[in-house]
Formats: structure tokens, C-alpha cells, sequence
């Protein structure tokens, strides 16, 4: 009888945590359609958890977010266990490196050792203690102390390879834009000159302006 009572609440348990979870949660992930290549966040309804996907910028549905923080805080009955609105308790929690396969260069909070560290982020599969630069890991976390015997660890070095492949990517850009530019501007120059009736006569050069482009 016992054993019978239990199932009985572990049964109404799921159930109430599956009704409490919005409608637009448990949607399938839309891609959309569109030209763009949007890294968006879903909630996984199965697992509990937020996972990361392609969006190309339009259409798509409801069970879409920027990031993995507004994804979990909106679908999952467990958020307040994960990334708490009350943004200091999370300073309690464990690091979380994730699941995927990302190298993002973030900051937690050591609550037995009370001091901001580096981590290494895959990108998905974290919690609140996570914060972008040590600033705000600092402002929200200071003072916060929890016993503990845990043994310090190392903070990784910072990642010089994610660092160079930026700058390499930032160098061919500024190098193959223009290129790019001039040789359609040579190909558009020269059917000019190759259509009939059109006048041959030189035309003073100008400098070439080519349009500014946002590196990401």
C-alpha cells in the first residue's frame, strides 16, 4: 500500500509539472525560413533543459529564445533551481561547464574560496553562476561565503586560440573585402566599355569608398 501511495505522488508530480509547463514549451524547434543564421535556444520538455539551434530570422514559433537564461526562467519548473531571480543565491552554486562543444571564455563565483574565477563554457546546459566579465561577477557575489573543504582550482589560461582565430578571421576580412569590391567594380567597368554606343573616353579615377561592414 505504501509502495502504491508513492507511485501515486511521483505520477501526480509529473503530471503537475507537465500541465504547469507553458503550451508554446513543447513545441518542436522551427528553424523558419529566412537568409539569417541565428544561434536561438529551445526548451527540450523531455529533458528539462535548453538546447541551441539554427534560426534563419523569420517565421519559426513561440518556443524560440535569445539565450539560455530567458529559455529556462520561461519553460522550466525547476528555473528558480537553476538561474534563480534572485540573482545572488545562484553564487552558491557549482560551476556548470555545459554539454556543447562551444569554448566561451566566462567567470563564477568560488563560494568556499570567495573569489570570481575563469571557466571555459561550452555554451549550453549552465546555470546562474555565470557571469560574463569578473565586474559582475564581483557585484553580485561578493561577501557570499559557504563552508567547504573543497580543494582550489586552477583557473584555465586564457583561450589564446580562440583569441588568434578572431583576429585571423578580422585580418582576412579586411583584406578579402576589398578585393572583392574592386574586382566588381573592374568587371562592371569593363562591359561599360564594351557596349555599343557607349563613349570610350577616359574618366578621371576616384578613390574607391567601399561601404563599412560590422565585424560581429
Amino acid at each position: 500500500m505504501k509502495h502504491l501511495l508513492l507511485l501515486g505522488m511521483a505520477v501526480a508530480i509529473i503530471h503537475v509539472s507537465q500541465t504547469s509547463t507553458p503550451g508554446f514549451c513543447q513545441l518542436p524547434p522551427s528553424a523558419g525560413n529566412g537568409l539569417e543564421f541565428i544561434v536561438a535556444f529551445y526548451y527540450n520538455h523531455t529533458k528539462d533543459q535548453c538546447n541551441p539551434f539554427m534560426y534563419n530570422g523569420e517565421g519559426g514559433n513561440s518556443n524560440r529564445f535569445v539565450n539560455e537564461r530567458e529559455c529556462i526562467r520561461n519553460c522550466s519548473a525547476n528555473a528558480e533551481n537553476i538561474y534563480p531571480t534572485d540573482e545572488s543565491l545562484a553564487c552558491h552554486f557549482k560551476k556548470a561547464i555545459g554539454q556543447c562543444r562551444g569554448q566561451l571564455l566566462r567567470y563564477y563565483y568560488d563560494s568556499v574560496h570567495d573569489k570570481c574565477k575563469k571557466f571555459i563554457w561550452s555554451g549550453c546546459i549552465g546555470n546562474g553562476n555565470r557571469f560574463f566579465d569578473q565586474g559582475s561577477c564581483n557585484s553580485t557575489c561578493a561577501g557570499i561565503h559557504d563552508d567547504g573543504d573543497d580543494p582550489e582550482e586552477d583557473e584555465p589560461d586564457t583561450p589564446i586560440a580562440i583569441i588568434c582565430g578572431v583576429l585571423l578571421g578580422v585580418i582576412i576580412a579586411a583584406f578579402i573585402i576589398p578585393v572583392v569590391v574592386l574586382t566588381v567594380r573592374s568587371k562592371k567597368m569593363s562591359s561599360k566599355k564594351n557596349e555599343p554606343g557607349k563613349s570610350k573616353e577616359p574618366r578621371s579615377d576616384s578613390p574607391l569608398q567601399p561601404q563599412a561592414i560590422e565585424m560581429a
